[in-house]
């Protein structure tokens, strides 16, 4: 009897071990040397050549650094002591950068100089602004939020000279994302909400139960969230329905904490997070597969440059060019 309750021990813990293998792929990556040793909160490209990172401690410092060489080498562009969360470009010389409170900067000369864009009213809640979106140079929306209660989104149809204003007072929101200039979906702790023309916060959907860190549309009808308990859901039917295609974190696996989740099309995509976290897909975000080979470290952000090149950022001026 003792024999057999061993083995029976044995068996089990092998299936147990052999239900939480992970799968796993090695990726290709090399670090650039981005000068600095602050948190790099958000990454674009122009092209191969021409990029910027943004980041900062917050309340403390802010930077914006641009490379003319493929991130070879960096240049300081702008510095504040408000921390830069998120940036974005809507040609080579127009672009956006948005972070702590209320803080909207804008470039008309390829990034070279930044200013800041004065609101036209002070909103309730004075919180960072952690994601800004311009799909031309007119249509612009930026969200934030902080201490899992407090939110705000703000849209603009005129560059910015005008924004209008939806304040979530109850739910910190992490990310917007619009498909058009009429329809958008946001992230946040708890909820993900669906945005049209006439009303900025439109739909509560039915995905919830999460902190909401990153949403992204790969077309008007697929588009995907990530949270913090690590969890991965898609929608085929423009958030009318969800399907989890990553689990959640369990007590017996390495918890992953997930920060951004972009694409590559409609096919490759990534989703990076904490603990070295670099999830891939190849399939649509049907399956997932975790780089095996990344520092033990918080990655903040990944920008997916063409079909074969990507960059993922993280604390302490930690910058990957990623191959895949």
């Amino acid at each position: 009897m003792f024999l057999f309750r061993n083995k029976l021990a044995v068996i089990c813990i092998l299936f147990f071990f052999s239900a939480c293998k992970k799968e796993t792929i090695s990726l290709s990556y090399t670090e650039l040397n981005t000068g600095v040793d602050t948190r790099i909160r958000s990454i674009y490209f122009q092209n191969e050549t021409t990029g910027f990172v943004c980041g900062g401690e917050k309340i403390q410092s802010g930077i914006i650094l641009k490379t003319s060489d493929g991130g070879i080498n960096w240049q300081q562009v702008y510095s504040s002591s408000l921390a830069i969360r998120d940036i974005t470009f809507v040609t080579d010389s127009l672009g956006f950068a948005c972070g702590d409170s209320l803080l909207i900067l804008k470039t008309t000369d390829g990034g070279n100089s930044w200013n800041k864009m004065n609101l036209p009213y002070t909103p309730v809640n004075v919180v960072p602004f952690t994601s800004i979106q311009f799909r031309d140079a007119q249509h612009g929306n930026v969200c934030g939020g902080e201490n899992w209660e407090k939110g705000i989104t703000m849209r603009t149809t005129d560059a910015g000279s005008w924004w209008e204003n939806e304040c979530f007072y109850n739910t910190e929101v992490s990310e917007s994302y619009f498909v058009n200039d009429t329809v958008g979906y946001i992230a946040a702790n708890g909820a993900v909400y669906k945005a049209t023309a006439d009303v900025h916060i439109n739909n509560l959907l039915s995905l919830s139960g999460d902190f909401f860190t990153s949403v992204y549309f790969t077309s008007p009808d697929e588009g995907f969230v990530c949270g913090y308990d690590g969890g991965i859901y898609k929608t085929s039917n423009a958030g009318a329905t969800w399907k989890q295609v990553r689990k959640d974190n369990t007590a017996f696996t390495a918890r992953t904490h997930f920060n951004k989740i972009r694409f590559s099309g409609t096919e490759k995509g990534f989703a990076v997070g904490s603990n070295g976290a670099v999830f891939y897909s190849s399939d649509s975000g049907e399956s997932w597969k975790q780089s095996d080979n990344f520092p033990d470290e918080n990655i903040l952000s990944v920008f997916i440059l063409n079909t074969t090149t990507a960059f993922a950022s993280g604390d302490g001026g930690k910058l990957y060019r990623i191959s895949f």
